[in-house]
């Protein structure tokens, strides 16, 4: 008898890469339950968590991250900004708070926006037309020329 996995969120792959194997970054679908800081970070080690719980789509930690101070505006390698993260997988959860914390939904980096990430996401018809829905109500740009 066979048996079935389910799958968690999809989460991001982002763009990062470096000359070693492991490098942060867990492309996929995960299953975790949320995490929880277990006091004061340093800087580094704050965003490099931060970068984690983005992309394995944990919000409780994200919200607890940005209410210890990290920038919900914060650029990673290539530039790309956490919703952009979150609007590349669908998490319709996780655009509205990073927009609730006052991220740019019209933000663009070489001519690659936010808007046209959620468009071409991956995950369900439905999660992306939500995504899409919810960027355009907090002004993304839907005029901006893209690549």
């Amino acid at each position: 008898m066979a048996t079935s996995t389910l799958r968690g969120l999809a989460v991001a792959g982002g763009g990062e890469s470096s000359e070693s194997e492991d490098d942060g970054w867990e492309i996929g679908y995960l299953d975790r339950v949320p995490q929880k800081l277990k006091g004061p970070l340093p800087t580094e080690e704050k965003n490099e968590t931060f970068k984690k719980a983005l992309t394995t789509g944990d919000i409780s930690l994200v919200q607890e991250l940005l209410d210890s101070g990290v920038s919900v505006e914060s650029t990673f390698r290539y530039g790309w900004t956490p919703l952009m993260y979150a609007a590349s997988v669908s998490n319709v959860e996780l655009v509205r708070v990073l927009l609730d914390r006052g991220a740019n939904a019209s933000f663009d980096k070489d001519k690659q926006t936010i808007l046209i990430t959620a468009c071409s996401a991956r995950g369900s018809e439905e999660q992306i037309l939500k995504c899409v829905e919810l960027l355009l109500s907090r002004n993304a740009d839907p005029n901006f020329a893209c690549r």
